[in-house]
């Protein structure tokens, strides 16, 4: 059977939302479609849930990487292992619909073009975030001449042909890989987008901006990022 649709979903010390992300995309699995959860060098309890809910299930595959590298690492690995024709990745922290990643699979097929690129639009999120958000977008815009719009918005989903063209070298290995992508897809394939809802977090704690200081030691990183994405193209 060829893998038609292959599912990447980094999981750094997620081990209380592990259940349910199994759960949700397990109700999601049917022919031609896998899921890989990438074990990124969690120090919590991840190693044994993974261990627990994954048992006798098929389509569901788990990567493991010894060591966290960051987050792009993770999905990079996840990459790296996926037989799918349509690649795409999503987060683990269950504040957007594991669902979401077939919608945008479903506009992917509609559109029957390998140069489509499908990300989601966040609705309903926090001022403060968005407000945020809306900055990094802007900067980003400005500096990489390219109209990036909802940067971190997931999923994101595109063909193996966009994968080989982009990810075999340069992609960064933290969160700049969202930037780095959407830039690649701005520039070089037809974008459409979904409508995401944003959830409340129900386990554990955001990897990437949840608090104060983590939010700007991304948006730092962020900004770094953007300039250093604009020394190379």
């Amino acid at each position: 059977m060829s893998i038609k649709l292959s599912i990447v979903v980094p999981c750094y010390n997620e081990a209380g939302n592990i259940p349910l992300i199994v759960k949700s995309f397990k109700a999601l699995l049917k022919e031609g479609i896998e899921v890989l959860l990438v074990d990124n060098g969690s120090t919590d309890d991840s190693a044994e849930v993974f261990a627990h809910e994954l048992q006798n299930i098929q389509g569901i595959k788990l990567v493991k990487v010894p060591q966290n590298k960051g987050y792009g690492y993770g999905i990079l690995a996840g990459l790296k292992e996926a037989q799918g024709a349509v690649l795409a990745w999503t987060h683990a922290d269950m504040q957007t619909d594991p669902a979401d990643v077939i919608s945008a699979y479903n506009k992917y097929l509609e559109a029957d073009d390998i140069n489509v690129f499908v990300k989601g639009a966040r609705k309903e999120r926090k001022l403060l975030e968005a407000f945020f958000s809306f900055g990094m977008q802007i900067l980003a815009s400005l500096v990489l001449k390219t109209p990036l719009e909802e940067i971190n918005a997931q999923p994101k989903l595109f063909s193996r042909d966009f994968y080989n063209k982009y990810f075999k070298q340069g992609a960064p290995d933290d969160f700049s890989l969202d930037l780095y992508a959407l830039y690649h897809a701005y520039r070089n394939s037809k974008i459409i987008t979904i409508p995401v809802y944003f959830n409340k977090r129900m386990h554990g704690e955001a990897k990437g901006g949840g608090s104060w200081s983590g939010r700007i030691k991304l948006i730092r990183r962020t900004v770094a990022y953007i300039f250093e994405l604009a020394q190379v193209i």
